[in-house]
């Protein structure tokens, strides 16, 4: 079973995924993917060996360098920096494109790390093409108020498999590879819209790496492996001359073709080479991020030990999960959930239904707060979880926290529900268009009333990095969009408040307040 975890590295956290004993096999994704893209690979030899896909830095889910333009030699760095978190001393290292300019660049400062190097597509850019690749190849990526960004990430993506590069749509640059299908097309987009304009970074450092002859200096067993369904195939013949122990082949039954000379190879250089190693969350200090195996799927949280009263976070649904900021002196212990459905607990097996959360919410508190008192925190649709957290920790339940609960009413909710983006994935890319409609008008209309000049809220705009930033996790969860918001949305959630047996704090500003329910609830409560 392939299972997903979190490594602190200094101040930055890493993702990786991991499956299988025996001797180490890691994997190095291209740009601008994550370990996502490696699945069917982990399956394959995960039966013999471990394997380990890690997120490169900026990418997936794990943090970014802290350089402003890091080189392939960062990247090679912070694989090593990993290898040594996890306790590897020594492993065969697989990359394709980007990946394999950062295995190349390892293997040629710490050969003895590695039992072995395969390349899927070593890329050998001259000059010109780096110059022409860097200024056009890799524009900023920034959100816009109207959301043309999004449509232009559609298109960009639909064009990488018609021309190489996608940015010169020239006769001379066409290439014959079958198009994206509009789910395709989505999980591309997806893999960019993750980490945002730091996309740049991986595709940037492969440019701007001048190192590549190096392959000729190599001393550990290598080899670099062209598949005739690669765009980079015809780079093979700037390869300089190699010594022995490098070898460059062509395969012509593309990935099948692939991972039947893999199999060769690792036998090759792992049999006998002895155990794996022990994967596992390691303990660290202040914050940290951690996958937790629950009976409803792996779930993402933030966690900052502390003392023994427990400090749990729910975020709104919908919306991009955080990591609280607290006053100074804060002593106790926070676990901050991302949602089934959000963040790196977007890949769960199951639609996000009320049973579905609780399940994960009721897991993460058997672990994190386990006989301790609990108080917990919960925005806006999240505050429909409390109730039933609430009868499963009875006597641990220490105090509540709301801020902005949505009291509606039984209409409200069911206009609420009407008025959800569609989630269908559409060819030409317009449910993301649809969701970043919905997003931004969200926070000027109240989104449980019919559009009208009534339903206006009369309030600035909201920052479009945050709009940006929940449509994302709106895209995510695409069509468990309207699960998500039936299971979160109690039509009697005033009531189920006021039943609480814990002192309960309801908190907005007035600009959230609709009608001033909430304002009356805290004084009801206060009564």
């Amino acid at each position: 079973m392939i299972q997903r975890q979190f490594v602190r590295i200094g101040n930055r956290h890493v993702h990786y995924r991991h499956a299988g004993t025996g001797p180490v096999l890691m994997l190095l994704h291209q740009s601008p993917q994550n370990s996502r893209m490696w699945l069917q690979m982990m399956e394959r030899f995960a039966g013999h060996y471990t394997v380990i896909a890690p997120d490169t830095p900026g990418f997936g889910y794990s943090e970014p360098l802290p350089d402003a333009a890091p080189g392939i030699d960062r990247f090679a760095e912070a694989t090593l920096e990993l290898a040594d978190a996890l306790g590897i001393d020594r492993f065969a290292l697989f990359g394709m494109h980007t990946g394999g300019l950062i295995g190349m660049h390892l293997a040629w400062t710490a050969p003895e790390r590695l039992h072995c190097l395969i390349v899927d597509g070593y890329a050998l850019f001259n000059d010109a093409e780096r110059a022409r690749y860097t200024d056009r190849y890799l524009p900023p990526f920034a959100p816009s108020w109207d959301g043309a960004h999004l449509r232009w990430l559609w298109a960009r993506m639909r064009e990488q498999l018609y021309f190489f590069p996608w940015c010169e749509p020239s006769a001379e640059c066409a290439i014959r590879l079958p198009p994206y299908t509009a789910q395709g097309t989505h999980d591309a987009a997806m893999d960019i819209l993750d980490v945002g304009d730091n996309y740049r970074s991986g595709y940037g450092a492969a440019f701007a790496y001048t190192q590549r002859q190096r392959v000729a200096e190599l001393r550990c067993p290598t080899w670099l492996i062209y598949r005739h369904d690669d765009v980079l195939l015809s780079h093979r013949p700037r390869l300089p001359a190699l010594p022995a122990n490098v070898l460059s082949i062509e395969e012509p039954d593309g990935v099948d073709g692939l991972h039947r000379r893999m199999d060769d190879i690792l036998r090759q250089t792992l049999d006998g080479t002895g155990a794996g190693v022990q994967l596992a969350a390691r303990e660290a200090q202040g914050w940290s991020r951690r996958m937790l195996a629950t009976p409803a799927g792996e779930v993402a949280c933030w966690y900052r030990p502390g003392d023994a009263r427990r400090v749990l976070h729910l975020h709104a649904p919908g919306q991009a999960p955080y990591r609280p900021q607290l006053a100074e002196g804060d002593t106790h212990t926070h676990v901050a959930v991302e949602l089934p459905g959000h963040g790196a607990s977007s890949e769960m097996p199951a639609a996000p239904d009320a049973a579905l959360v609780h399940t994960a919410l009721q897991a993460v508190c058997a672990q994190f707060c386990a006989g301790t008192d609990v108080v917990i925190h919960a925005h806006e649709a999240a505050c429909g979880y409390v109730p039933a957290l609430a009868a499963w920790l009875g006597a641990r339940l220490h105090q509540v926290v709301l801020y902005r609960p949505l009291l509606l009413r039984a209409d409200e909710r069911a206009c609420f529900l009407r008025q959800l983006p569609a989630p269908e994935i559409h060819a030409a890319g317009g449910h993301m268009a649809e969701a970043w409609q919905w997003e931004r008008e969200r926070h000027l209309l109240w989104p449980w009333l019919p559009p009208s000049a009534q339903a206006r809220r009369l309030r600035a705009a909201p920052q479009v990095e945050q709009v940006h930033a929940n449509v994302v996790e709106l895209l995510r969860l695409g069509p468990h969009l309207p699960v998500l918001f039936d299971g979160a949305l109690l039509p009697d959630l005033e009531q189920a408040i006021r039943s609480l047996h814990v002192p309960v704090q309801p908190l907005a500003d007035d600009a959230d307040d609709f009608e001033g329910r909430i304002a009356a609830l805290r004084t009801a409560l206060a009564g």
